[in-house]
This record gives C-alpha cells, structure tokens and sequence, in this order.
C-alpha cells in the first residue's frame, strides 16, 4: 500500500527553509574553524546575516576589520564576494567593492584577492595556527631551506645544510633562532654555539637571500635596540645552492608566498623565480637570457610543447603575484 507523507509546513514555508539552507550552506564555505593568515598577520572569520563573513584581526595594536558579502557561487569549491567595511571604523586594509575569490583545491583553501583590473594583488591562506609569528617564522624557513656551498677563509668548502630547527656543518648541528620585531620576520638569525665544537658561524648574521643563495655577514648587537641599528661586525660570507636537483626557488612551487616574504628579492630574483615555477614543468623560453639561465641547470628539462604544462594551484597563485609585484 503507497503511503503519504505529511508534511506540516506550507510550500511556501518549505521554499523558505530550503532557500535559508542554500545561503547558511554559502556563507559557511569560509570556514570559522580556521584562522585566515594574509603573510603578516591572522584574522578571524565570523559569519553573519545576509550572507556575509566579517573578518577580523589585531596587529601591533591596531584592530583590522572588513566583510565579504557573498555575490556567486561559480563551483562548489570557489565562490565570489565582495569586500565592505566593518560596523567599527576599523581598519579596512582591502578597501570596498574588492573581487574575491575563495578556492578550495588540493589541500590548499585560500581567499584571493583582485585590484581593479582584475590582477591577483594578495592571497589569504586557511591556518590551523593562530599565532602570526610562528607562521612568517615557517614562510621565511621554507625559503632558505636547501644544502649550500661556502668557500671559507682557508679556501676549503663549507657545505651548510640549512634544516628547519638547525644548520649542519661540518656534521654538527648548530640550533639557530630567527629574529623578529612586532611579529615580523627581519631577516637576521642567532646562531648558537655547541659546547665542544667550533662553529665560525655562532653569533648573529644578517641574512639576504641572492640569485644563487645567501650572502650572511655578521652584525653586533649592542649597537643598537633593534635589527635595523645593529652595525656590521666585519665577517661575511656567500653561499650558493649545491643541490643540482634542487637548484635555487625549489620553494615557489610549494610555499605559498605574499608581499610580505617579496621584500627579501630584488627584481632580477623575482624574475627568475617566477620563470622558475614554468621551467620545473619544462616551460620552453623564447627569451634567450631565460633560455641560457635555465639551459644550464641540471633539473631543466623543455616539455614538447608549453600547451600540455599545468601549474598547481599555490603555483599559479605565486606566479600572479610575483607578476603583481613585478609591476609594482
């Protein structure tokens, strides 16, 4: 026997729940459980009415604050808002009526952020951490990660081997600590001692990545209360990449970069990593200085066709956003 079900709302009533359902399924795409790191600091998500997220944040004293308001949905892992101003006059560092785009793919759940002739400006990244330090910490020790060569002052090669918590020379590891001011990388490091072992490298170095490597020279610290008044204290030192599989900007493939880890390279590097990224995938150069540069690195291997190269989302990003700074 067919039954009948009853159902005790009006159909009206029924389209109301289901459309009340569809937008608490929209705004819920932002996830509240994570913490939305922009390469400097983390802000806070919290969903509110008419389909909007307001995001909020506190730096160095200052409180940060905009809304996305939810304008489509183009798939169910990427949909589109727009940016507002928050109720408090707080700070709005993305201003109004910025595209943004929230992608989900690969592991990665980011929000991208577009100027208004629709180039990729910024990217906020989905975190289980909170604390904004403790992720420009780990950025920046991506970027250096790597096994690098040095002559030393008696001509015989230093190899370093640059590891998350230490560096290993000469087969001793030696714990560094990286230096910040107010939450923010500053490119210096404190190399620590090992009792029983001579390491030339203990003491503070300031730290400025090249085309090849490193350069470190060594700084003292009681000329000044912050980094930026330390004076050089004569030792120096270059460094360049001895992995020929590696090779230098491994990490652009796999670290999600912003403007805030930019500052470290100068335009040449920005080029080149970002060339970097496509010739991984074998991308085929029409300039001739690209051709050469890529042309003697052993990893560098041209794809039959650039039609057939397909980046990885974090790749994609990095490439947009070098371009962006680039521009700038």
């Amino acid at each position: 026997m067919n039954k009948k079900f009853h159902f005790p709302f009006k159909k009206k009533t029924v389209l109301w729940l289901m459309l009340g359902a569809w937008m608490t399924t929209a705004q819920a795409q932002i996830n509240e459980g994570l913490h939305w790191y922009n390469g400097q600091i983390t802000f806070t998500a919290r969903n509110i009415a008419n389909k909007g997220v307001v995001m909020e944040a506190m730096d160095e004293g200052e409180e940060h604050e905009f809304v996305l308001r939810y304008v489509k949905e183009v798939n169910p892992k990427h949909h589109v808002y727009r940016t507002e101003n928050g109720s408090n006059d707080r700070v709005n560092i993305y201003g109004v009526g910025t595209t943004v785009r929230h992608r989900q793919a690969e592991g990665w759940d980011v929000l991208c952020f577009y100027d208004a002739n629709n180039r990729l400006a910024a990217v906020m990244s989905g975190e289980e951490v909170w604390d904004a330090q403790k992720l420009n910490e780990a950025r920046w020790k991506n970027m250096m990660m790597g096994e690098y060569a040095s002559e030393a002052e008696n001509d015989v090669e230093t190899v370093l081997r640059w590891k998350w918590d230490n560096l290993v020379i000469g087969g001793t590891d030696f714990p560094y600590d990286v230096v910040t001011f107010n939450g923010r990388v500053t490119g210096y490091i404190n190399i620590h001692p090992v009792e029983g072992d001579t390491n030339m490298l203990a003491g503070t170095w300031k730290v400025e990545p090249t085309l090849k490597g490193f350069h470190l020279s060594a700084v003292n610290t009681d000329t000044g209360t912050t980094p930026w008044e330390w004076q050089p204290s004569g030792a120096e030192y270059e460094f360049a990449e001895c992995d020929p599989e590696i090779g230098r900007f491994f990490f652009a493939s796999t670290t999600l970069l912003n403007d805030h880890q930019f500052r470290f390279f100068d335009d040449t590097m920005l080029r080149i990593m970002r060339n970097t990224i496509l010739a991984r995938h074998g991308y085929r150069f029409k300039s001739k200085d690209l051709q050469e540069y890529f042309g003697n690195e052993p990893w560098y291997h041209p794809a039959a066709s650039n039609d057939d190269i397909r980046l990885s989302l974090v790749e994609q990003l990095n490439v947009e956003l070098i371009q962006q700074m680039e521009a700038k």
